[in-house]
């Protein structure tokens, strides 16, 4: 466990010497972020303070932060006291799920979700169904909102197809119960012959 000295040795270091990194970018293979009445606008140029990779402690994930959020970053600290993030990388792999993005190329639905124009994402390695969620909340906030539709209009179609067939049986039920007894001709019921004394 870091001690408080090594900590502000690691966040000093970091901060004197840092090991800047480029982060990629979808900006910069399509700058146009908009058009107005046919004008696009774009993005000129990309600046940023620089980021700098850390470690989560726990799960030994990569994460890139911005180069002046090193010193509030490095302490934070889990609810057991230990620090969340080291500037050393672990020896250990982080934990990897097997859960595909909604819009996996992989995904059930695929076909469908061209027809509607959705974009792919091979992101394969989600922990659970709440990362999941949050994934698509978070990359991908318009085609999830188009899911989501889809999935609404199909339950309350289905709810009207439900309350339809269940009108129509109780329909069926109640002509049935008031489909009038059909009356027996007098010369075709069955005669009883009177006997005194059994009325």
């Amino acid at each position: 466990m870091d001690t408080v000295t090594e900590r502000d040795q690691q966040i000093e270091e970091m901060l004197r010497e840092p090991r800047l990194v480029d982060l990629p970018s979808s900006l910069r293979k399509d700058p146009v972020i908009g058009k107005v009445e046919d004008i696009p606008t774009v993005v000129h140029e990309l600046k940023s303070s620089g980021w700098v990779w850390v470690w989560d402690t726990k799960t030994f994930e990569r994460i890139p932060i911005l180069h002046y959020m090193v010193p509030a970053k490095m302490n934070q600290k889990y609810p057991d006291g230990t620090y969340r993030f080291t500037s050393i990388p672990p020896k250990q792999k982080p934990k990897q799920g097997s859960i595909k993005c909604l819009l996996h190329p992989d995904d059930p639905n695929r076909k469908h979700y061209n027809e509607l124009g959705l974009r792919i994402c091979t992101k394969r390695n989600i922990n659970n169904p709440f990362q999941l969620q949050m994934h698509m909340k978070k990359k991908h906030p318009q085609e999830l909102a188009t899911i989501e539709a889809e999935k609404k209009e199909k339950e309350l179609q289905e709810d009207r197809e439900l309350r339809h067939m269940l009108l129509q049986t109780q329909v069926k039920a109640r002509k049935t119960a008031e489909k009038p007894v059909e009356s027996i001709p007098w010369e075709q019921q069955e005669r009883v012959p009177y006997v005194k004394g059994q009325d």
